[in-house]
């Protein structure tokens, strides 16, 4: 998709890096959530798994927020307020693919500035929970990882245009 992208509108694309992603989805917070820690409070931006998902899924009942977003699947792009940056649907709706690969240790021996993930790997790195994610997973700091070769309906991406260099 970025290739082609990049192609039809003559700039670059490309996923955003695991580090670039989570300092977007933070907004500059240090909170769980880019609207602090409460996870009730995710329902205001995000969709995720609450009591209109728990429904189609009453085994997982005991991980639903009790409140009410009004979507039992996903979303329209942009059904929840943005983060203070602008940025919308970093928590929930679907999980998004970043560009680096999983490495458990990765982060005790990266660059403390821009990282850029691990050169290789077996899985990538996907973040920001989905509307079948449990608040836990939906914190801007949750690392999880999927196989390249996944197809899963419950995964997107968002992609970063590199502005031309002067």
């Amino acid at each position: 998709m970025a290739k082609w992208l990049s192609e039809k509108e003559g700039v670059k694309y490309r996923l955003p890096t695991e580090a670039e992603w989570e300092y977007a989805c933070r907004a500059g917070t240090r909170t769980r959530y880019a609207n602090g820690d409460d996870p009730e409070f995710l329902l205001t931006i995000a969709n995720i798994f609450d009591a209109d998902a728990k429904a189609y899924w009453p085994r997982w009942a005991e991980f639903t927020l009790s409140g009410h977003d009004s979507f039992a699947f996903t979303a329209p792009v942009g059904s929840f307020a943005p983060n203070a940056w602008g940025f919308y649907d970093m928590h929930g709706n679907a999980w998004e693919w970043v560009s680096d690969w999983y490495a458990d240790d990765y982060y005790a021996r990266s660059p403390v500035d821009d990282p850029q993930g691990p050169p290789d790997g077996v899985v990538r790195v996907r973040r920001g929970g989905s509307w079948h994610t449990w608040s836990l997973y939906a914190r801007s700091s949750y690392r999880n990882r999927i196989s390249p070769n996944s197809r899963y309906a419950l995964v997107g991406m968002r992609l970063v245009r590199e502005l031309p260099e002067r």
